[in-house]
């Protein structure tokens, strides 16, 4: 039922309900084989050269994209679930990402998000790199990305976990940079090798000119602490050519390319 202001009112037990629903749902799926990753590639600004592609989780079958994949991640944040549904995404990630490094595409890295539950788990870094050695993964090609709101969980913390992390040569990157509650200081506070302006930023450029100093601000700040810095989310050739202007290393989105299956990554990538 809705609201007078428009809004659902649920209680705190229909709530629950929902999130054990949504659980139950996810458990399902990843039980049946309905979920899949797809992969959208990410281009150098430069030239628009591949240079590597970040791992996406999906539905197998068109018929369920109607399914919020994204409210059910949200609601099983907080399950043991979403540990199964990593190490299958991390197994599935690594194998496609070691099947095109030592074949059509040998430069190319994979990126592959992490939950902030991951950095609650001791045996991360192990399950990361006997992922990798079970695979043949280059770890020189692989990019974990980390949303702020799991590195600010607790820094201290943090902070030397991804210090180990990236002592096993693999690269770091923070996600959706500057839509939580850091501030630029992050940037320095890490051991990270690259950033990303989120879709959020980018939606709004060029015209905003509040995005466009806060997007100006991260590329400067980024680069003069040896940072890459990727945007993505961009959709208008307008978006891109502010982006190169202001120096944007890499470039995501789907005016470039869309998600995209490890075979269609060959197909258009590789030109085969």
């Amino acid at each position: 039922m809705a609201a007078e202001a428009g809004t659902e009112r649920r209680s705190p037990r229909a709530d629950q309900r929902r999130k054990r629903e949504s659980i139950r749902r996810l458990k399902q799926a990843l039980a049946e084989d309905r979920l899949v990753l797809r992969y959208q590639p990410i281009f150098q600004a430069r030239d628009l050269s591949p240079v590597a592609a970040e791992a996406l989780l999906r539905w197998r079958s068109p018929d369920e994209e109607a399914n919020d994949l994204g409210e059910l991640l949200k609601a099983a944040e907080r399950s043991p679930v979403i540990f199964a549904l990593e190490n299958w995404a991390m197994e599935v990630c690594f194998r496609d990402a070691a099947a095109w490094q030592s074949g059509p595409l040998p430069r190319l890295r994979v990126n592959l998000n992490l939950s902030a539950r991951e950095f609650q788990r001791a045996d991360l870094i192990d399950r990361v790199m006997t992922a990798r050695q079970r695979h043949g993964l280059d770890p020189a090609k692989l990019t974990l990305e980390i949303t702020e709101t799991s590195a600010i969980g607790d820094p201290e913390e943090v902070a030397p976990l991804l210090a180990r992390l990236r002592e096993t040569r693999l690269q770091l990157s923070l996600d959706d940079f500057g839509t939580g509650h850091s501030s630029l200081a992050w940037l320095s506070w890490f051991p990270l090798d690259g950033v990303k302006i989120p879709g959020l930023f980018v939606s709004r450029l060029p015209g905003d000119d509040g995005c466009a100093l806060i997007v100006s601000a991260v590329v400067q700040m980024a680069h003069r602490l040896g940072l890459r810095v990727t945007a993505e989310g961009i959709e208008t050739d307008e978006q891109m050519a502010y982006l190169k202007d202001l120096g944007c290393d890499d470039l995501q989105g789907f005016l470039l390319a869309g998600p995209l299956s490890p075979e269609e990554m060959v197909a258009r990538l590789a030109g085969g």
